[in-house]
């Protein structure tokens, strides 16, 4: 069935039919007394019945502990940081009144009564779990939220580390936290216990594996932060800002760059290049995959501003790496890109930034000004033209370190630019870059299809020009899961070029290449996929396909298209995907005019 179209630089259409959620509030509340009450007819007598008055008492104290948990949730989506404390001390109460019965010999004897034992086991887990959570994460996390900053150390002038390195031990105690206990919950044999003990360890289990899918993003982030300000020592930190007007697979070429010195919360711009300060035609010395040097050709490894052209930011910092090594002598400890489209999420906090000449940036003109207008003031390009880029760049980067914003309206911001796309970052320490695993901050398609089959729709521009900001393109993918095992999946992609008539293009934004425009379109498969079908319904001018490769782990499609103004062009892919496949994701590259995307499932019959 076709699904509502969705703007957006990426999309996702779950397959599942996901039962609505249970309130979780009563989560425990019947599931003690079942087996206690067994416990009671037969065993009889004064232990018995002792035993079921603790387990009324656990009931009560964990219905609490779960009406607290729901609150200190809500408290802390909205932002009500007075709050978090009298609830988490509520919390704290309940769970540590809930975990006392549960350690008592008589407790402890019932785990081993035939029949009732393992219900009364997994009670006991859950009251344990939710007391660790409050205890290890909770408390400490509020005492730091309710007062959390970032602020400028009296003595050093550079940023107070301290906050930043104390939330970073409460995440990595909370990831230690949570996967002990969903061990031991799944640890439980939920085929020997009654109904309402198993849906309340199938509850408490949910609640733990959301807490574990949040601290990936919760520990990139920290992550990220501590490489910018250099929390471990002295950094070299290159920020690549990707003009989306030329389009790369991750945004756009890396055009204008920054070196930042960081150490110990101490942040300097000391250099700002452009691509133009760097060789092109002298290849890199760097190892790649032969499926991506088919796809991207010779331009990927001799040229910086085709750094981006693969979707995957560990390969473009390597490669930026390498071209600041062999052209300047510095070798960079972190890499990061950042585009318009994400400065202006970020503006919407800091409010406009004005350059030195008076005029100013704001969330509503950025891209337009930076990716468009810039050319026409300066239509030749050259040393004008960067110094521009650089004057913006440096008033950013000042408005960013002012710190005169909304810290946590700030974080959102940043999550947002992330997950679509436009914020990517790199670190040389293999430790730091472990922590942006699973996390759209990495820059990376996911491994495997388990969780989601994402598919990948990338474009990269061929025509040495910036006409990317009068590119339209739309991708329409259908999944067909009539067989479980073999789905497949068939993306569409169009492009139209729409470049208003009364529109005289300077030549820097025209092609300087072609009297049309030239447009590459790759098609990513599943991971372990195989590719089916090639076709080109509608080829514009001219559309070649090829080469046809496997590249990060997946099939992928080359489509060159040729496009006059007003022209349209759709080009189609088939893939065969694995068993036991996830919901169907589009990766698509963050474009000016972000792509609109289609997802449908065939119909089976």
């Amino acid at each position: 069935m076709t699904q509502p179209v969705i703007t957006a630089d990426d999309a996702r259409l779950d397959r599942s039919s996901r039962p609505e959620k249970k309130p979780r509030r009563r989560w425990i509340a019947h599931a003690i007394i079942w087996p206690v009450l067994a416990l009671l007819i037969i065993g009889g007598g004064f232990a018995a019945w002792s035993l079921y008055n603790d387990a009324m008492s656990v009931r009560d104290d964990l219905e609490e502990a779960s009406s607290a948990v729901s609150e200190f949730q809500d408290a802390a989506t909205a932002r009500q940081l007075d709050q978090l404390q009298p609830i988490a001390d509520r919390l704290e109460a309940s769970a540590e009144a809930a975990v006392v019965p549960t350690a008592q010999p008589l407790w402890r004897m019932g785990e081993l009564v035939p029949v009732v034992g393992e219900n009364l086991r997994a009670v006991r887990v859950i009251a344990e779990g939710v007391d660790e959570v409050s205890t290890e994460i909770v408390s400490p996390a509020v005492g730091l939220v309710a007062d959390f900053g970032l602020r400028r150390d009296p003595a050093t002038g550079g940023f107070d580390l301290t906050p930043l390195r104390e939330a970073s031990d409460i995440a990595a105690t909370a990831d230690r936290v949570i996967v002990d206990l969903e061990e031991r919950v799944q640890s439980i044999d939920t085929d020997a216990t009654i109904g309402p003990v198993s849906q309340a360890v199938g509850q408490f289990d949910e609640m733990l594996g959301s807490a574990s899918e949040a601290i990936p993003p919760i520990n990139g982030a920290l992550a990220g932060i501590g490489a910018m300000v250099g929390v471990d020592g002295p950094k070299n930190v290159v920020l690549a800002f990707l003009n989306n007007a030329e389009a790369a697979a991750l945004g756009g070429g890396p055009a204008a760059q920054s070196l930042l010195s960081v150490d110990s919360g101490n942040v300097q711009m000391v250099q700002q290049v452009s691509s133009t300060d760097f060789p092109v035609g002298a290849p890199l010395d760097v190892a790649m995959d032969d499926g991506a040097r088919q796809l991207y050709d010779s331009i990927f490894l001799d040229n910086m501003n085709a750094a981006t052209s693969r979707p995957d930011f560990p390969t473009a910092a390597q490669v930026i790496t390498a071209h600041w090594q062999r052209t300047l002598g510095v070798t960079p400890d972190v890499v990061v890109s950042i585009d318009p489209i994400a400065l202006s999420r970020l503006l919407q906090v800091t409010g406009p930034v004005t350059l030195p000449d008076g005029e100013q940036l704001t969330s509503d003109n950025v891209v337009t000004k930076l990716l468009n207008e810039a050319y026409f003031r300066y239509p030749e390009g050259g040393a004008e033209n960067d110094a521009y880029f650089a004057s913006a760049a440096t008033a950013v980067f000042d408005r960013m370190m002012s710190l005169d914003y909304d810290i946590w309206a700030m974080a959102d911001a940043v999550v947002d630019a992330a997950n679509r796309g436009t914020l990517m970052m790199w670190s040389a320490d293999p430790a730091t870059q472990t922590l942006f695993d699973g996390t759209r901050l990495q820059g990376t398609l996911p491994a495997g299809n388990e969780g989601t089959t994402a598919l990948g729709v990338y474009f990269r521009d061929r025509s040495s020009s910036k006409i990317d900001y009068y590119l339209h393109t739309e991708a329409n993918v259908t999944t067909n899961a009539c067989t479980p095992d073999a789905p497949t999946y068939t993306v569409e992609v169009r492009l139209r070029f729409d470049v208003p008539d009364d529109v005289e293009l300077p030549d820097y934004i025209d092609s300087n290449l072609y009297d049309f425009y030239r447009t590459e379109v790759f098609l990513y498969g599943p991971v372990g996929g195989t590719t089916t079908a090639v076709e080109v319904p509608e080829p514009g001018l001219e559309t070649v396909t090829g080469p046809s490769v496997t590249d990060l782990g997946r099939p992928a499609e080359k489509f060159t298209v040729d496009l006059e103004n007003g022209q349209s062009a759709l080009v189609r892919a088939t893939f065969a995907g694995t068993p036991d496949s996830g919901p169907t994701e589009v990766r698509i590259t963050p474009m000016i005019n972000a792509t609109t995307v289609t997802l449908a499932e065939a119909t089976c019959g």
